[in-house]
């Protein structure tokens, strides 16, 4: 299917998954069969991280220090914090959201005004803790069990098995991911089932119609639970 027949205006690709089921794989692959742009919510906040003034903010709310000798966020010292305690993982969320909201909102702001059949694959590990998956037109689920998503992500970042089942705990259960999407997508067989799998999702893909931001997503600082 030629992306180029697509109508015109804002179309938003949500991606879900457990932890450790390649979601940002899919999404990389979605944006680039679509010609699509993703945002990528980890990278969004990666940004943020560099910021002192966001890094002052988090000691200030958490009442601890965040920063290592040099001034840069200590990234274990932050996830053992937040991933061992909920209320501390609420108030990091609570001073990093606004700022990913709002970069997203500009960004999807950006492609409507483009003209163009413009898609946005958003790659956000809370989408429906968030309320994002509200402003999708489709959302995929990608399917790995989860003692398989365990042995990946531990060897990929280090993990013991414990830190893959408390960042399992902070998100919403597998299961009701895969209830929640539009469609499915199977990520145990290997890239090329991978890519059959999403050249077939593209083509239902092209059966969406556009939806302007105004009606997904007013402001950036407003909740999109509120449009419901």
């Amino acid at each position: 299917m030629d992306v180029e027949s697509f109508r015109a205006g804002l179309h938003v690709v949500g991606v879900t998954g457990g932890v450790g089921a390649g979601k940002s794989t899919v999404a990389k692959a979605l944006a680039e069969a679509l010609h699509g742009t993703l945002l990528d919510a980890d990278a969004i906040v990666a940004e943020l991280y560099k910021d002192p003034q966001v890094l002052s903010s988090l000691e200030l709310t958490l009442d601890s220090p965040i920063r290592d000798s040099t001034g840069k966020l200590d990234r274990p010292a932050l996830g053992q914090l937040i991933f061992a305690n909920p209320e501390a993982r609420g108030l990091v969320e609570s001073v990093l959201h606004p700022g990913v909201r709002k970069k997203m909102w500009e960004t999807l702001h950006e492609m409507e005004k483009s003209g163009t059949a413009a898609w946005a694959i958003l790659d956000v590990p809370l989408l429906l803790e968030g309320g994002l998956d509200l402003l999708c037109d489709f959302v995929v689920h990608v399917s790995v069990p989860a003692a398989e998503r365990c042995a990946r992500a531990c060897a990929r970042h280090g993990w013991g098995p414990e830190t893959w089942e408390a960042r399992e705990r902070a998100q919403i259960p597998e299961a009701e991911k895969a209830a929640r999407a539009d469609g499915m997508l199977d990520n145990r067989a290997g890239r090329d089932s991978l890519q059959a799998q999403i050249r077939d999702l593209v083509l239902k893909l092209h059966c969406l119609p556009p939806r302007p931001l105004q009606e997904r997503w007013p402001t950036w600082d407003q909740d999109p639970l509120a449009q419901q």
